[in-house]
């Protein structure tokens, strides 16, 4: 028994109703003689039938291509803030830092320690375990505090300030 190999292409367009009358009843031939090809038939079917109840296959734009290129030679934004409101924040983090280490330096913050009490507290506290107390440094608090908002004021000086300048001193090299 001599076996006829039959591609992919040629189920397809049987699936699709192409070709002469001839070509496609020997093809169905073909394919009720052996066993492997209507297997991959039926899975070629499956994926048929899935094609034909889509909506319909979106096309892009006609201006598709030109946009991409374009938008490959465009230079990529990095700045998440204006340069007015990223001063803005800056300031407003130094003011801040400068009132904390103001406050920090004179004292007012070495006599300032507590300590949170939970046995108050309308919990049960067999289900769920509380400590008793947790002590509670202000001093330490507003050290983090100014800590960090020199490290945000550090990226913010970054992001709005320097990285701009670099970047359009940076243009005027490549030009």
């Amino acid at each position: 028994m001599e076996t006829i190999n039959i591609t992919d292409d040629q189920l397809l367009n049987y699936l699709d109703g192409i070709g002469t009358e001839i070509e496609r009843k020997s093809l169905k031939e073909a394919i009720a003689k052996n066993p492997l090809t209507q297997k991959r038939l039926k899975e070629l079917e499956t994926v048929h039938f899935f094609l034909q109840n889509q909506k319909g296959l979106e096309q892009p734009s006609k201006d598709f291509t030109d946009k991409v290129m374009e938008g490959l030679h465009a230079k990529p934004s990095f700045t998440f803030f204006s340069p007015k409101n990223g001063l803005i924040l800056l300031v407003g983090l130094i003011v801040a830092s400068g009132l904390a280490m103001t406050l920090l330096s004179a004292g007012s913050f070495d006599q300032w320690h507590t300590i949170f009490n939970f046995n108050s507290l309308p919990v049960k506290t067999d289900v769920i375990k509380i400590p008793k107390s947790i002590p509670f440094d202000v001093k330490l608090f507003v050290k983090v505090f100014v800590m960090l908002n020199l490290a945000i004021g550090l990226v913010l000086l970054d992001r709005t300030i320097l990285r701009p300048i670099f970047q359009k001193r940076s243009e005027r090299l490549s030009l």
